[in-house]
Formats: structure tokens, C-alpha cells, sequence
């Protein structure tokens, strides 16, 4: 990405931030699930830009239905407010498949060409907003083909962002697999503090530093519940 792009990418971030800061007085504490079972599904949904559009549908086969996401050369996400405490809901739990993997390189990431190889099949974004930009942060939980699940690395565009791959290979490719994570505890992991309220998840599949083609499907979102069996 250029740095042109990078800094609409980091203003972009900041604004998202404060308009979510500013939107939770209108938010509901309340658990949220998203079956993508009707065509309009995404309605609530907003549209975030960084270069090109990736096409985001909802399909519907007999009764059920799931997201699609397809990306060509560019990276864009959509993203859903909403507002709840992770301390007391901190369970967030989704499905996703892996069609096709963006190109990129075998072996370990190096500092130079770190930024080329940020792209990724499928992301999971938890975003905590803050007036302040300096206080934004982020965890992106992500299915790569390389890199090693369990790992938390840095995103290169913003420090407060915390990359956390939850899913890593190419065993399941083609197939559903589900995740539930403990947003709490992944936070303090990543960050080494509590976090605030959540005030936003976001997904994104995308193919702009790769200049290559992805295509993920999503499904059975779930965020904002507190028990451990559900």
C-alpha cells in the first residue's frame, strides 16, 4: 500500500473510531446474532473503503442463508455498531470458510515486506473507540496460510491493532469451521490491560497489497454473550 493509502487508511480508522465513540449513546448492551438469512441481511451493515470494493452478498440456499465475500485487487469492509461490556459479555463466536487464499509467499514475514503480505481470506475485527486516536484498539482475528495459529503479531499500519490468527492452514480449506473466542481475555493477552467497551465488529476479506483474488464466506455471527457454554 502506498502512503498515500496509509494515511487514508489511518484517518479512516480515527473517524470510524469517534463516530462509534459518539454513537453509544444510541447503542444497545444487548447480545447480537447475525444468520445472514435474508436477502436484505445486510442492510444495517456500513460500507468502509480502503482501495477498491470487495464484493460483500448475502446467499441464500432453502432456508439458510450466509455471507459472501470476494475480493479482486482491493480492500473493503463492512461493519456493524453495537455496544457491550467484554467483561460481562466477553464471548464472541463466528463461521467462516476459506474458498480461495490471496497470493502471497511462503516463510516468515520480514520487516521490509511486511505490509505487501497484509492481506488475508477472511478477517474478524473487535474494535474498542476512543475520542482520543492514540487510545483506539483493535483485535483482528484472521485465517491465514502460513502463519501460526495462536500467534499475535502487530499490524503494520497501526500499533493499537493486534493481529490474532485463529485459524491458520490449509486443512479446512473449503469447509465451515467455527470460532469462539474469549474477547477479555484475548484483549489483556494482546495488550497487556482491560479493555473498554466494544462499540463496533467489522469483517474483511481482502487482495490490495497482493494485487491477487480471495473469496471467504461468513456465518452464525455471535458477540456479546457471557456464557461459556452457549
Amino acid at each position: 500500500m502506498t502512503k498515500a493509502g496509509l494515511k487514508t487508511l489511518v484517518i479512516l480508522f480515527a473517524v470510524i473510531s469517534v463516530l462509534l465513540f459518539c454513537s453509544f449513546a444510541f447503542a444497545n448492551r444487548i447480545t447480537k446474532w447475525f444468520g445472514f438469512d435474508k436477502e436484505n441481511a445486510l442492510t444495517e451493515w456500513e460500507e468502509k473503503i480502503f482501495k477498491g470494493r470487495v464484493l460483500y452478498s448475502v446467499k441464500i440456499e432453502s432456508i439458510n442463508g450466509y455471507l459472501t465475500a470476494y475480493s479482486k485487487n482491493a480492500a473493503s469492509g463492512i461493519l456493524y455498531r453495537l455496544r457491550f461490556n467484554p467483561k460481562d459479555q466477553p464471548f464472541a463466536s463466528w463461521k467462516w470458510k476459506v474458498i480461495k487464499f490471496p497470493d502471497k509467499k511462503e516463510g516468515v514475514y520480514s520487516k521490509s515486506s511486511w505490509i505487501e503480505k497484509d492481506d488475508y481470506a477472511a478477517r474478524f475485527y473487535v474494535i474498542f473507540p476512543s475520542l482520543i486516536f492514540t487510545n483506539i484498539k483493535t483485535l483482528e482475528y484472521v485465517w491465514d496460510r502460513n502463519l501460526p495459529e495462536g500467534a499475535i503479531i502487530t499490524s503494520p499500519y497501526f500499533k493499537n491493532i493486534k493481529i490474532i490468527v485463529a485459524e491458520s492452514g490449509e486443512k479446512n480449506l473449503g469447509n465451515w469451521v467455527y470460532e469462539k473466542r474469549n474477547i477479555y481475555e484475548d484483549f489483556k493477552k494482546a495488550f497487556g490491560r482491560k479493555p473498554r467497551e466494544v462499540g463496533a465488529i467489522a469483517i474483511m476479506t481482502d487482495t490490495d497489497n497482493t494485487l491477487s483474488t480471495a473469496e471467504a464466506n461468513y456465518d452464525e455471527i455471535k458477540v456479546g454473550y457471557k456464557n461459556e457454554k452457549e
